[in-house]
């Protein structure tokens, strides 16, 4: 093992450790031995979530005769929720994750995810509102276009990449089909060259939240707290995911609890989260969010109560 391969496996082992989420894969054990090093992590019995929407997109494209499947409204609103908790949580502690995408989403059959890869990540000092990073590290297609102009960033990048994994849950593709790398980072630097969102499949609460994620500005782009706060959040998401999740059987009490005290206190902090008028306008654009209610899966395969269904993990 290289020193610089040690470093991340050691930089990895210290995040996850320091780590103590419902939606985030834990350290079991590690072991070093010469040039070996070996981590013990909680395994992730559903696969990822890279093999669900590769399965949704692959059932679209061989039966184009009948109506595509899209993930409906409340799968992505569980999904994204337990996402967006697990990084408040990570960024609150300073540590960038640098490397989230859906092959690092882990599902479990007991219905929640977790997010998992901490190998690139970091621990900073820094507040979360500076520029804490100039390391050009991640996986291309979810990489923020200051990272892309090899500028400066801070945890907003990470916004971005959340509103690239919302836009593959919404679309069953990623936003910026590209040839090349040039082609990619000319497409990502460039303010809404994503194909748009079809307006009649999802809520535009959630839509205009996503295209808030996906400003080319880092300035005017979101904290997680401010994506929390938005309405969509806190008036579906967030009271969506604690319904679900009291209705797991398999899953431990006291993971339970814990979960629900969080989307408790998050609900509870929204208001310090302090949005601009400009941040949620658009958030607040259409008809109030539909009350919540449990999502009914639109798949045609055996899934978790939480959405998504088991799969073999592959990792990309």
């Amino acid at each position: 093992m290289s020193e610089a391969n040690r470093n991340f496996a050691r930089s990895e082992a210290a995040n996850i450790r320091a780590c103590n989420h419902p939606n985030i894969i834990k350290l079991i054990e590690t072991f070093e031995s010469g040039d070996k090093l070996l981590h013990i992590l909680e395994y992730a019995d559903a696969g990822d979530l890279y093999n669900q929407v590769e399965l949704r997109a692959r059932h679209n494209a061989q039966n184009t005769e009948r109506q595509p499947v899209f993930y409906q409204e409340n799968e992505i609103l569980v999904i994204l929720s337990q996402l967006f908790l697990a990084v408040q949580y990570i960024h609150d502690r300073r540590i960038l994750h640098r490397d989230l995408k859906t092959p690092n989403v882990m599902l479990m059959k007991h219905g929640l995810i977790k997010l998992g890869d901490f190998g690139f990540s970091r621990q900073y000092e820094e507040s979360v509102s500076t520029n804490v990073g100039n390391t050009f590290c991640g996986t291309p297609y979810y990489l923020a276009p200051e990272l892309w102009q090899r500028q400066p960033y801070s945890y907003k990048a990470e916004i971005w990449s959340l509103g690239v994994i919302a836009y593959e849950l919404m679309m069953l593709q990623k936003p910026f089909p590209a040839h090349d790398f040039n082609d990619l980072m000319q497409r990502v630097c460039r303010e809404r060259s994503y194909l748009p969102i079809p307006a009649d499949r999802y809520s535009p609460q959630l839509i205009h939240l996503v295209e808030y994620m996906l400003r080319v500005d880092p300035n005017r782009r979101p904290n997680i707290k401010q994506v929390l706060a938005a309405p969509i959040m806190q008036q579906k998401g967030l009271p969506l995911l604690k319904i679900n999740v009291r209705r797991l059987r398999n899953l431990d009490p006291a993971i339970c609890a814990q979960l629900v005290a969080e989307v408790d206190y998050t609900l509870a902090q929204a208001a310090a989260a302090a949005p601009t008028e400009e941040s949620f306008a658009a958030a607040n654009a259409g008809p109030p969010a539909a009350p919540a209610c449990a999502p009914r899966s639109a798949l045609p395969v055996p899934a978790p109560a939480v959405a998504v269904a088991a799969s073999n993990r592959g990792k990309r």
